[in-house]
């Protein structure tokens, strides 16, 4: 049972959610879920994306936020001039959410605070001795050390599903008109193809870290933050300001 002061507004946030969002939530949480008990029961085989160190997660997962970046603006620039403001401005909020949870939170980033609030730290390879005043896991490995002990939020998991709702909000106006999809031609219809592809590979690549990488622990986590960014903006944020707005649902 909500407490009486938030169940309005809990209800509206309910509401307002439409039927392409409701789709997209599922579809990630589904393929996480679902790829997770795929390499437990079906004991997933060797491949070459169970190593970290293939291309597609080096290239693109690793600099995945970048290449999110350059997608979205290639499609924003086919746009609308006052779409694009209202574009650049979505664009804002989604980078600053990542960025936090991601890279920097007033020294660490969300997840490394959360890594050593829940008893993680960075113990020196060789010595096996714990490296101290080390809270970042990139500062631990260009130490020497290894980042371990704690909970390890799938960042992946983050990144992939909230650039995915990110984009997929963005083009939700084809979820409704598979002929608004047809209409598009020249540039505007090959930043659609790029933005399409993209989610395709964030999708496969959901896929092959839950298959492959972290414990259903940290997939949770994962998703959780991964939909949290999306929860908090496209249906709390953005509604509440005009001159930022929610994508159309129509071909303009």
């Amino acid at each position: 049972m909500l407490p009486d002061a938030i169940r309005p507004h809990v209800e509206t946030i309910v509401q307002r959610i439409k039927p392409h969002q409701k789709v997209a939530v599922c579809f990630y949480i589904g393929t996480v879920v679902v790829s997770f008990l795929y390499s437990i029961l079906a004991r997933a085989p060797v491949s070459y994306f169970s190593y970290k160190r293939n291309l597609f997660n080096v290239l693109f997962v690793k600099l995945g936020w970048f290449w999110t970046s350059i997608v979205f603006w290639f499609y924003l620039s086919q746009q609308p001039q006052q779409k694009q403001m209202q574009g650049l401005a979505r664009y804002a909020f989604v980078t600053l959410y990542w960025y936090l949870l991601t890279q920097w939170l007033l020294g660490p980033s969300f997840i490394d605070r959360v890594f050593v609030a829940t008893g993680g730290h960075c113990t020196h390879v060789e010595t096996q001795l714990s490296i101290q005043s080390v809270y970042h896991q990139a500062a631990c490995r260009a130490a020497g050390g290894k980042w371990g002990g704690g909970h390890d939020v799938s960042g992946h998991c983050v990144l992939l599903i909230h650039a995915s709702l990110f984009l997929w909000e963005e083009i939700a106006f084809s979820f409704y008109s598979l002929p608004a999809v047809k209409r598009l031609s020249g540039l505007r219809r090959r930043a659609f193809q790029a933005v399409g592809a993209l989610m395709v590979l964030w999708w496969w690549m959901l896929v092959m870290t839950s298959v492959y990488f972290h414990g259903h622990f940290e997939l949770i986590s994962g998703c959780f933050f991964g939909v949290l960014g999306w929860a908090i903006l496209y249906l709390g944020v953005f509604p509440q300001l005009p001159s930022v707005g929610l994508p159309s649902l129509v071909l303009e």
